[in-house]
């Protein structure tokens, strides 16, 4: 039954939102997502969402590590979008300001909240015993990363599969330690402003889609 359930959400789902291409369906199936895993989560024994947003704690030494990461990957993001887009070059928050602060602020709690929900703590939640049962948890790292990547294949082109696996992956590796949807949402977000910010975020929104 789990992977009937695995295959239909991870594998299924983003193969018919490819196929339909519009931009409505990605959004409901994000939210239809968070809604499932919700409902799922909520009826383990001693479910409660303070325990789901904080997690275990994530130690200050795992924080700075994780924050210069993101140090580094930004000046690579960056560099990328010189060489990839250069005329986008921080066009969104100088020409349009008050969207791209509007994007800022409502990117997390509308899009990342309900995407680290259903693909870190749910999907964690619900396979990770798998992969620690057979001894592999790093398999389940870089599985959470590639299916997150598959799932942006929807945007119709190479750039956002590619990197929304990686940061997946960094993301997931993350959660395995601290396991709170909050640190796995304030990381996401970290990235994905950014990404919007200096310019190539063209790719993971707007880039190549065809509805």
């Amino acid at each position: 039954m789990l992977f009937v359930e695995f295959v239909l959400l991870f594998i299924l789902v983003p193969l018919v939102l490819f196929a339909v291409g519009t931009r409505a369906w990605i959004y409901a199936a994000i939210w239809g997502g968070a809604f499932y895993a919700y409902f799922i989560l909520q009826r383990a024994p001693g479910f409660s969402f303070r325990a789901l947003w904080h997690g275990n704690g994530w130690a200050a030494e795992a924080k700075r590590f994780a924050f210069l990461r993101f140090i580094f990957l930004s000046i690579f993001l960056t560099l990328l979008t010189l060489i990839l887009v250069p005329e986008r070059f921080m066009s969104f928050p100088f020409e349009r300001f008050r969207l791209w602060l509007a994007v800022m602020v409502l990117y997390p709690p509308l899009s990342i909240v309900p995407q680290e929900l259903f693909f870190r703590s749910f999907f964690f939640a619900r396979y990770g015993g798998f992969f620690e049962k057979i001894g592999k948890p790093l398999l389940g790292v870089l599985t959470n990363g590639l299916l997150f990547g598959f799932g942006h294949i929807v945007l119709n082109n190479w750039i956002a599969p590619t990197f929304t696996a990686i940061g997946g992956a960094l993301i997931a590796h993350s959660f395995q330690k601290h396991r709170s949807l909050k640190w796995a949402v304030i990381e996401h977000s970290l990235y994905g402003c950014w990404i919007f910010t200096v310019g190539i975020g063209w790719y993971f929104f707007t880039g190549n889609w065809r509805g």
